[in-house]
């Protein structure tokens, strides 16, 4: 299972949510919790779910992510998801996310 640290509010109002290994069905719990945490109770401008340390993501994962930012769009904040995996990235978009709140991760050199 992996771990979902949540960055406080910084100065300007974002909450960065940085996902560290897989994400099996009860990392999903947790990240959907932050998520709804960050969003409802950290008056944020912007959270960022940071995906760079993010290994295999399962769909409750995914799903996860889109909840957030549903819950985002309907509380008039943004939301991105930033170093998706190719694969993740794609996912997220088949889900529904728009591609302007996804960036993919660099490829290695």
């Amino acid at each position: 299972m992996g771990t979902v640290l949540v960055t406080e509010r910084d100065k300007l109002g974002v909450v960065v949510i940085e996902v560290r290994g897989d994400v099996d069905p009860t990392g999903a719990a947790e990240l959907r919790t932050a998520l709804i945490r960050a969003l409802r109770h950290l008056d944020p401008t912007r959270v960022v779910v940071d995906l760079s340390r993010a290994g295999h993501i399962e769909s409750e994962g995914i799903g996860a992510v889109v909840a957030g930012a549903d819950v985002a769009t309907d509380s008039g904040i943004s939301m991105s998801v930033r170093d998706a995996a190719p694969l993740v990235a794609e996912e997220l978009l088949f889900a529904g996310l728009p591609e302007a709140q996804v960036s993919t991760a660099a490829a290695p050199v």
